[in-house]
């Protein structure tokens, strides 16, 4: 049976990119290189797209719709070319056996379609707990926590980020074992969740950050034992979680640090990058030598070749002891004074053996630790 449908490329062009982001075309499994698409009668079409742990669900009107039909076609390829035709031009679909006939003005394209009962999909029926959050908050954890998140590493529970509940605080933490990120926010939910943590993905966090907007807009987010789904926009975000239990990171977090400077944070910044120049490719290792209220940056390289820079620290607000020199990964230390907003920052350290916390002045909902390292 024929279906025909028009609709205007620009209602057309955002959700199906929405939805391909996820495909990559080098699957082991063709049909998820494909996007499944369900026409309604009531108008409403429904895109789905799938890479077996993300499935992305986007939602459209279109008033010319009153036919029941489904198909899947080469997402990729379908997206390609309605973003090729002509911007605020209606297009033409019409799906004929096994092809979709695509015009526009005067362009026309032929492509393949493919039968729907071999498309696989995430099954969500029931969710134990739901919570609504705004889009910038959500924006704003992925960005304090993300770039510590371990990439493929043989201890899975690493490759993601723990979204941790007790008594609607909301604590979001990753670590790949060498620096621990953690951003606290609290849930205002009519009911209490107590204890509840799961791990969400590395690559699912990447792909929901690209949906995410810097907006007080709420997502309405569902959890339960083996899936996460955020809803939105007309958007419907599942992942699956990795099962497994996350290390108690509490216990790596020293109690009291003796000594504590605070350093103008812009400075510092641009200090380390200077000092990155020269660095040590493999190790990425720097020195921190504290002495006299002077904070000097020093690498070598194995060229032999050095760089240093010499900064003052305020004497006031800040309380060091003794002299120490701490070596540190350079490229951690960076990451984490990027995500850092304040004019002034904290860094609190006890030897040269333990980790070092940094926080922010001006935002106390995140702190970060790092391991320093042997030069």
């Amino acid at each position: 049976m024929d279906h025909e449908i028009i609709i205007n490329r620009e209602l057309l062009i955002k959700p199906l990119q929405h939805i391909t982001n996820i495909i990559t075309n080098h699957s082991i499994l063709p049909i998820i290189n494909n996007i499944l698409i369900e026409f309604l009668e009531n108008g409403m079409i429904i895109f789905k797209s799938t890479n077996l742990e993300i499935e992305i669900i986007s939602i459209i009107n279109n008033k010319f719709n009153k036919k029941k039909y489904s198909i899947t076609i080469q997402g990729k390829k379908f997206y390609n070319i309605c973003y090729s035709l002509p911007k605020n031009k209606d297009i033409k679909i019409l799906f004929n056996k096994n092809q979709a006939i695509i015009s526009s003005q005067k362009c026309l394209f032929t492509i393949t379609t493919f039968p729907i009962y071999n498309f696989p999909k995430i099954n969500f029926f029931k969710h134990d707990i739901e919570f609504n959050i705004t889009h910038k908050l959500i924006k704003t954890f992925i960005n304090s926590t993300y770039f510590s998140i371990a990439n493929n590493d043989v201890r899975k529970y690493l490759n993601g980020l723990l979204l941790k509940i007790k008594n609607n605080i909301l604590n979001i933490v990753s670590t790949d074992g060498h620096r621990l990120s953690i951003y606290t926010t609290y849930i205002s939910n009519t009911k209490i969740i107590n204890n509840y943590a799961i791990i969400v993905p590395r690559k699912s966090i990447f792909e929901l950050s690209k949906l995410i907007k810097n907006t007080d807009e709420l997502i309405n987010i569902k959890i339960n034992n083996n899936n996460i789904c955020f809803i939105f926009n007309n958007l419907k975000f599942t992942s699956k979680l990795i099962k497994n239990e996350f290390p108690n990171y509490l216990k790596i977090i020293p109690k009291t640090f003796d000594k504590t400077i605070n350093i103008n944070r812009i400075f510092l910044k641009n200090a380390l990058y200077r000092i990155s120049i020269l660095v040590n490719n493999n190790t990425k290792g720097v020195t921190l030598s504290f002495k006299n209220y002077k904070l000097k940056i020093f690498s070598i390289n194995i060229n032999n070749e050095t760089a240093e820079e010499i900064l003052t620290i305020d004497k006031h607000n800040n309380k060091i002891k003794c002299d120490i020199d701490i070596s540190i990964n350079i490229s951690y230390l960076i990451d984490v004074i990027n995500v850092l907003d304040g004019d002034i920052i904290k860094i609190s350290f006890i030897n040269n053996i333990s980790s070092i916390r940094i926080e922010d002045n001006s935002d106390k909902n995140k702190f970060y630790l790092i391991m320093p390292m042997k030069i």
